[in-house]
């Protein structure tokens, strides 16, 4: 990207005085007692940092349409972050830093649209920087353009005609979601939008349309909102190429008749099943968490809530009674690759957080609905298309959970038992990406392990097939409905703080291996063949490794600079990674060149400001430049006792099935972060003992013989 200016600009003074005294008005109004430099921008200030942009943009071309598509805050230097975070914990006297926002827009002009990364000042009321993105960088997708896309779509003429050769069923209803195009080459592409299509014949507009898909795939050019071309899907199993344009050249039709309703919403069902009784948490005393703006207090954990357009929820200077454990937690990326290798669905891969983003698409969660107990909610604001302020409310929810048993011993001579509950404090999210729906929990324990619970749910991205096939690309889960074979690819992002803020950090991997034996020759180091060894090989360099359960292997982020006093290694956390299957696709495809993180499951570079997205910053029909984590391993930095960042790739290969539909049983994953030689003890040692007094449990049916 080229720099076009990187001058302070001068912004009408009237505009940035009303925007100085909104925020002034904002701050004497706010409910919030502090603020941390980490904190979401406010709705007063992205509507600075647009009319800082508009000013700037005008004074180059007056005429320029503008389309913002983020507004988002610019994080702090680490380094600087990093000596603001120390000075307020030993409680020094120290200035707030600098406020900036970062955003992305699309300047219009008679030659054409250009988009151009922004960094603005929110102290100076000035632009830092403005570079303009170059061509194969293609910008993502955001809410509004989707839903102008599908509006144009239904609207165009020419593919009002491919409607009606389609002849569907009296009272059908055309709805297309929008899709990123993917990419089959490394030429030169225009950004495009794809739609798959279906059609409903309800008029509740909750009517499952997935249940009755279209098969064509109409593309919309969004620079014009044009009609680029109508591409036609197969509509047979096995390795036909066929469509429906097949069975129009010889007079016949696809039979819709065929298709079935399969509705999931609970009014449009036939029936609910009964004989379930609530089950109602009730927190009588309040929850025992607070919260101080965005910062959270629970059980000796600490940490700031952040939230932004890709990432969405995102967890800063996370400590443990006051002991620094982690500066920054997120999903960085994510990628969804499916199976079927038939033209047009070789393209269809999502990257649901860099294509569109989890903050634009979080949901508004419901009390008593996606979040039970005692409940504290986070919002957010986000910019629209036109630099107007979008307030999303409830986009992360924190509430208590009891998970079971934390810790249990009987003593068999005397039977007295001493036993504790595991409390858990959750800090959720739920994105919905057109059809799919993924929840991210991240859950503290009271034994101070940190796990990232993440849930795949929603419907399943299904095509059409004729009546009567099968396919080896999916699984049929309704007449004449085709459900291709996929998977959810993540990658996780660990900025770790072991020991200290500043202080160095190693990661070693650990794996547990047999000794030598030979029952002929048996060693004497291990006469009995029963002996087993940990080998710990440190990295040294930024690179990558893999799982491997049969070793019971993990990867400890270790302080080489301090040892704990009990066993005399040095302290740490440990990663227990999730073996799961890797990218499918063959090396040698642009698909597989796209996702930069899916094919190691472990991941360690050199901290460098900017570098959080392992997919790269622009992954919209990225054909392998988009610049992400393989161009950092690349450096070949010295990353032991450095400050370094930690990456796991994780998720699941969804071969579908029957059950997945209308609506798919979540499917749960969990990855966990657990003290190793940190602690001098258990810290969850300390925890209440777990009382019939304290839980206050009712007994069914006089069930109990000895109850106490």
């Amino acid at each position: 990207m080229a720099p076009i200016a990187t001058t302070t600009q001068d912004i009408a003074a009237d505009t940035i005085q009303a925007v100085k005294t909104a925020l002034s008005v904002s701050a004497s109004t706010s409910k919030t007692t502090t603020s941390h430099p980490l904190d979401p921008l406010s709705g007063v200030e992205i509507k600075a940092a647009v009319e800082i942009i508009k000013s700037h943009v005008q004074q180059d071309d007056s005429e320029a349409k503008i389309w913002f598509k983020h507004v988002t805050l610019h994080e702090p230097p680490k380094a600087e972050l990093v000596k603001y975070l120390l000075a307020t914990k030993e409680r020094s006297a120290t200035e707030g830093l600098p406020r900036e926002a970062a955003a992305l827009i699309s300047r219009t002009t008679s030659g054409g649209v250009k988009y151009y990364e922004y960094i603005v000042s929110l102290d100076s009321d000035s632009v830092v920087s403005c570079q303009v993105v170059a061509d194969l960088d293609h910008a993502p997708l955001d809410a509004d353009e989707m839903v102008a896309a599908e509006e144009a779509l239904l609207q165009d003429p020419e593919f009002a005609k491919v409607v009606e050769k389609l002849r569907l069923p009296e009272g059908a209803v055309v709805v297309a979601d929008s899709w990123p195009y993917g990419c089959d080459t490394v030429d030169e592409v225009p950004r495009l939008i794809p739609m798959m299509t279906y059609y409903r014949t309800c008029s509740d507009l909750d009517s499952n349309h997935y249940a009755t898909p279209l098969p064509l795939i109409p593309v919309m050019n969004p620079a014009t909102m044009k009609l680029h071309s109508v591409e036609y899907t197969p509509i047979y199993g096995g390795e036909s190429t066929e469509t429906i344009e097949s069975l129009w050249s010889k007079g016949e039709n696809f039979p819709w008749e065929k298709h079935q309703p399969h509705e999931y919403k609970h009014d449009l069902q036939a029936s609910i099943r009964g004989g379930l009784e609530p089950l109602e948490v009730v927190q009588k005393n309040g929850p025992s968490f607070k919260v101080d703006g965005r910062k959270v207090e629970w059980q000796k954990w600490e940490f700031v809530v952040g939230f932004n357009y890709r990432e969405g929820l995102t967890l800063h200077d996370i400590r443990y009674d006051g002991r620094d454990l982690f500066h920054r937690l997120s999903i960085s990326d994510m990628t969804v690759p499916y199976g079927d290798p038939r033209t047009p669905y070789h393209r269809k891969q999502a990257f649901d957080l860099g294509d569109v983003g989890a903050g634009v698409c979080a949901n508004q969660l419901d009390l008593g609905c996606d979040c039970l107990g005692s409940i504290h909610y986070f919002s957010a604001d986000m910019v629209t298309s036109k630099g107007d302020v979008k307030r999303m409310n409830n986009v992360v929810c924190l509430h208590e959970q009891d998970e079971g048993i934390g810790w249990k011993h009987t003593n068999f001579r005397t039977g007295n038992a001493s036993v504790t509950r595991s409390r858990v404090l959750v800090i959720q999210m739920i994105i919905t990406v057109a059809n799919y729906e993924y929840i991210f929990a991240w859950k503290l324990d009271q034994a101070a392990n940190i796990h990232l619970e993440t849930r795949a749910t929603g419907i399943l991205s299904t095509v059409a097939i004729m009546p009567g096939e099968t396919s080896p690309y999916g699984t049929i889960v309704n007449p004449g409905v085709l459900a291709p074979n996929h998977q959810h690819i993540f990658s996780v992002r660990m900025d770790p703080a072991i020991g200290g803020l500043g202080e160095g950090n190693t990661v070693v991997q650990e794996d547990s291996v047999p000794m030598a034996y030979d029952p002929k020759d048996p060693p004497k180091n291990n006469p009995w063949g029963v002996g087993y060894t940990v080998e710990k090989t440190p990295m040294e360099k930024s690179g990558f490794a893999d799982a491997a359960p049969h070793k019971n292997r993990v990867f400890k982020i270790i302080n080489p600079s301090q040892t704990n006093p009990i066993s005399g290694r040095n302290i740490g956390y440990k990663l227990v990674p999730q073996p799961s299957q890797l990218m499918l696709s063959h090396p040698e495809s642009v698909g597989f060149a796209r996702a930069e993180f899916a094919d190691h499951h472990i991941w360690v570079t050199k901290y460098k400001d900017g570098e959080l997205f392992s997919g790269g910053q622009y992954t919209n029909q990225s054909s392998g430049n988009a610049r992400g984590i393989k161009s950092w391993v690349a450096r070949q930095d010295i990353v032991a006792n450095e400050d370094l960042v930690l990456w796991h790739t994780f998720g699941l290969t969804h071969n579908t099935r029957v059950e997945d539909f209308p609506v798919m049983p979540c499917e749960t994953h969990t990855i966990s972060l657990k003290p190793v030689d940190f602690f001098t003890a258990s810290p969850a040692i300390d925890v209440p003992p777990s009382t019939q007094a304290f839980n206050k449990s009712t007994l069914v049916n006089e069930s109990c013989g000895s109850c106490r």
